[in-house]
């Protein structure tokens, strides 16, 4: 008999209920990827609680749903750069973040940026489909310290 060489994560309702890699132990967000890249954070930095991270790099990690990342609330710089995150209204929960890297996502509305009082740095390179009008606004937000698509819809 032959073993799985990749073994699979088990979801109810897109909730992670199983996962072989021990990657939603205290699940605390929706998104297995995301609290896999967060179990693996504290682990490394020898943590015992989310809430103490202040830093987060979870780049190309399949990450889709940021849904419930507001107990990160001392995050400061968060790194999602390569994922496939759509929506990233649930960063305006996260009151001390002043860098993220979304670079190579599927970002479209980038409004809740202009929401979030901290966030210094910004990298939107790669999401082509962000309308041109609000890079305009981002442009004159952040100036030099964002790094925008080379292209944008109209």
């Amino acid at each position: 008999m032959a073993s799985c060489a990749n073994p699979i994560v088990i979801s109810v309702n897109e909730q992670a209920i199983y996962d072989p890699s021990d990657r939603v132990r205290n699940a605390e967000v929706s998104d297995a990827d995301l609290q896999g890249c967060i179990n693996l954070a504290l682990q490394q930095q020898g943590m015992d609680s989310a809430a103490q991270l202040s830093t987060l790099s979870c780049a190309n990690a399949e990450i889709r749903d940021l849904e419930r990342i507001s107990f990160l609330a001392n995050l400061r710089f968060l790194d999602l750069g390569d994922n496939n995150v759509t929506n990233i209204t649930p960063l305006e929960d996260l009151p001390l973040l002043s860098g993220l890297n979304l670079r190579n996502n599927q970002v479209r509305d980038v409004g809740p940026l202009l929401n979030m009082p901290n966030l210094s740095s910004v990298n939107l390179h790669g999401n082509q489909s962000i309308p041109c009008s609000e890079l305009d606004v981002l442009r004159s937000r952040f100036g030099a310290n964002i790094t925008l698509p080379v292209t944008c819809e109209n």
